[in-house]
């Protein structure tokens, strides 16, 4: 069963870079436009775990959650999550909340 979640740690790595991608292109533009759309481009993994899930609805929110979580933390570790007002934190934690109830459900 365990080998059937290597796209976990996959999707991690490959989302953090795809943020990071999206903060060099935000700031600098030019080259990281395309880089950025390279890397979108090529890094398809919910293709893959789609055709071999055994649960689809679990691993589609499973995978959303990744996607938000380490994309929306590594912009904050990169420091652009120093503008947000207190109702942006509080909307970001709402998300996680809502998220954690739809599995719960």
């Amino acid at each position: 069963m365990l080998h059937y979640f290597w796209w976990i740690p996959l999707c991690i790595v490959g989302f953090a870079v795809h943020a990071w991608l999206s903060k060099m292109n935000n700031e600098l533009g030019g080259k990281w436009l395309w880089i950025t759309l390279g890397w979108g481009a090529l890094f398809q993994v919910w293709v893959i775990v789609s055709r071999i899930s055994k649960n689809l609805v679990f691993d589609a929110m499973l995978y959303d959650n990744i996607l938000f979580l380490t994309y929306t933390l590594t912009l904050v570790f990169l420091g652009c999550g120093q503008k947000f007002s207190l109702a942006q934190w509080s909307g970001l934690c709402i998300i996680v909340l809502g998220s954690i109830l739809m599995r719960s459900g």
